[in-house]
């Protein structure tokens, strides 16, 4: 029996990360690519910032030829590719081009940064006019995809969670200084519709396990839409600390000063591809709790492992 295509996920960040660990449990062969080696499971470690590492990556494609293959790689720290705009193109880009043009069903990852921030809760109609570079080098990716006439372009507003090997989520950071009991600052002036990872790993898991990948372009965010301040004072509440310790300011003084006033999206709707009516992803609090009972559950599994 010829064996079944794999999913081929292209970075292990948070999102890369979950969906191969979503589309493992599941049952579907993956394949993850990324920088650094992983024992854990077939992975092919690669440096995408190269054309060497890209087109190691074309040839893994054209042998594998995957039902479906994941762009959730980064650079994806929007300050320094402020700084870097055309090394992170050439990773964004210049990947999105190599998977694309080989005609295999490829799903980007995107953001709501391709948007101006000027007005909130933008849908997939809308049109895209960056604010930041992080927003044009997504934008040039998208295109690179979506002009193949069969990828499909998924954007998402802030995604939280939990990582331990990279960078920490904004929800890890409030949380982390609301059980240490320590003042953060938070902008009342940048609001977003924070969608948590198991959500966007299940949505990005049935895509791939669909008969054929949709095209186009569908929006995942979450239910509500919140400022970072507002986000922070819900994280040090369900965390039991004072919320006077969330300090209020404005974003221009801090490290989200190129971050667009609205970084919010209107969610689609996946209920239907999820085999569930009104299906949504879960509100902030409910992810936010479901990030605390994390903790507590691997902090009694140490205890009792004593």
């Amino acid at each position: 029996m010829t064996p079944a295509p794999p999913v081929l996920t292209v970075g292990r960040g948070l999102i890369g990360a979950a969906v191969a660990r979503r589309l493992r449990s599941q049952g579907h062969p993956t394949v993850t690519v990324g920088l650094t080696p992983d024992p854990t499971g077939e992975h092919l470690p690669v440096d995408l910032s190269g054309a060497p590492g890209r087109s190691a990556l074309g040839a893994a494609v054209r042998r594998l030829r995957p039902r479906a293959v994941v762009l959730t790689h980064g650079p994806s720290d929007v300050t320094w590719i402020d700084d870097h705009e055309e090394q992170a193109a050439e990773v964004h880009v210049g990947t999105a081009r190599t998977v694309a043009e080989l005609g295999v069903p490829t799903l980007l990852v995107s953001t709501d940064n391709v948007f101006p921030g000027d007005r909130p809760l933008r849908r997939p109609t809308d049109p895209v006019a960056p604010a930041n570079a992080y927003g044009r080098v997504k934008a040039a990716a998208e295109r690179a995809v979506l002009d193949t006439g069969q990828g499909l372009v998924l954007r998402v507003s802030l995604v939280y969670g939990w990582t331990e090997q990279h960078r920490a989520t904004y929800a890890q950071r409030c949380l982390t200084a609301a059980q240490r009991q320590e003042p953060l600052r938070a902008p009342v002036d940048q609001d977003f519709t924070p969608v948590h990872v198991s959500d966007v790993a299940h949505v990005l898991a049935a895509l791939c396990a669909a008969p054929a990948l949709p095209v186009g372009v569908r929006h995942l965010a979450g239910p509500e839409q919140l400022s970072r301040y507002d986000f922070a004072r819900l994280a040090y509440r369900l965390s039991g600390a004072d919320e006077g310790w969330v300090r209020p300011c404005r974003r221009a003084e801090t490290q989200w000063a190129s971050r667009p006033r609205y970084s919010s999206l209107a969610c689609d709707d996946f209920g239907p591809m999820l085999g569930v009516d009104g299906w949504l992803p879960m509100s902030a609090e409910a992810g936010l709790r479901a990030m605390l009972a994390d903790v507590r559950s691997v902090l009694g599994n140490a205890r009792a492992g004593r």
